[in-house]
């Protein structure tokens, strides 16, 4: 199993810079921390439904083993999606990094994305943070609405919901979804919606990726964006970039300038990271 251990320190140069070592038994992506004292506030939800999301750490992954929680915040004006973990190690990283200039290394399988649906121009905004940086690209799309094929014939249940199933096709893969008529919005995980009911669980035919809800809270709170230096590009753009980070892996962390070192189960210490190396890329959409 892969570990990542991490030293951090303030540097005497301008402006501070933050300097950091990653050390790991396997070449792997992670993510840099992300600053959360500044922020805009801009809804309040009436709904959180917590998502336990499983996915591939590898091709030959058929368990799934990297999981993440991702919240899904129900607004009048907003929706928001994102990895709760991440953004709860990002708070306390900001805390820490003021009183003891340390901080939490992110895990591998902390998902780097988040989502912010505007209802009133029916646009989604998709944030990514881009590994072993602290630089942060988005790209805005009109919000996509699924067409979904419902089956009469299956039933679920999940969290104790009663769930009717439908397939459909989105974003190159084909995905089954449990909705509950119990809930009558037509939300779910990440960018699937468009159901006669709230989208408990979905799961794509190549098991690659599975949502599955763990949790429901009626306490409002803020829907929020913070305030985050970011390179708007072209979804396409992005695409484009983010297959050819995980196809040049070893490139483009050389070129961050991070100090990546790899330990030798053979030998006492560690050694370069291999800049041929290239990393699993598996992402929602295609």
């Amino acid at each position: 199993m892969t570990f990542v251990s991490l030293l951090a320190f303030v540097s005497a140069e301008v402006s501070a810079q933050l300097s950091v070592s990653y050390m790991m038994d396997t070449p792997s992506f992670t993510l840099a921390h992300e600053d959360t004292d500044k922020s805009q506030t801009l809804d309040t939800c009436y709904l959180t439904v917590t998502y336990r999301l499983k996915y591939k750490s590898s091709e030959k992954d058929d368990s799934l083993s990297y999981d993440d929680l991702m919240d899904l915040q129900l607004g009048r004006g907003y929706n928001a999606f994102f990895s709760r973990n991440l953004r709860d190690l990002d708070i306390k990283n900001t805390k820490e990094l003021k009183s003891t200039m340390m901080f939490q290394t992110i895990p591998e399988n902390y998902v780097g994305f988040d989502l912010l649906v505007n209802h009133d121009d029916s646009t989604t905004i998709v944030t990514n943070r881009v590994p072993y940086t602290t630089q942060v690209i988005e790209y805005t799309e009109n919000t996509p609405v699924q067409a979904w094929t419902y089956l009469p014939g299956e039933k679920a249940t999940v969290m104790g919901y009663d769930c009717n199933v439908a397939k459909g096709n989105f974003g190159g893969r084909e995905w089954k979804i449990y909705y509950t008529d119990a809930i009558p919005l037509p939300y779910g995980p990440w960018k699937l919606n468009g159901a006669k009911g709230l989208i408990l669980k979905a799961e794509d035919a190549g098991n690659n990726f599975v949502f599955e809800a763990e949790g429901l809270t009626q306490k409002p709170q803020p829907i929020i964006r913070y305030d985050w230096k970011r390179k708007v590009m072209k979804k396409d753009d992005w695409k484009r970039f983010e297959q050819d980070i995980y196809k040049n892996a070893g490139a483009f962390v050389r070129n961050t300038g991070a100090r990546v070192l790899i330990t030798d189960n053979s030998e006492k210490g560690f050694h370069k990271l291999n800049e041929e190396w290239s990393q699993f890329y598996n992402p929602l959409e295609k």
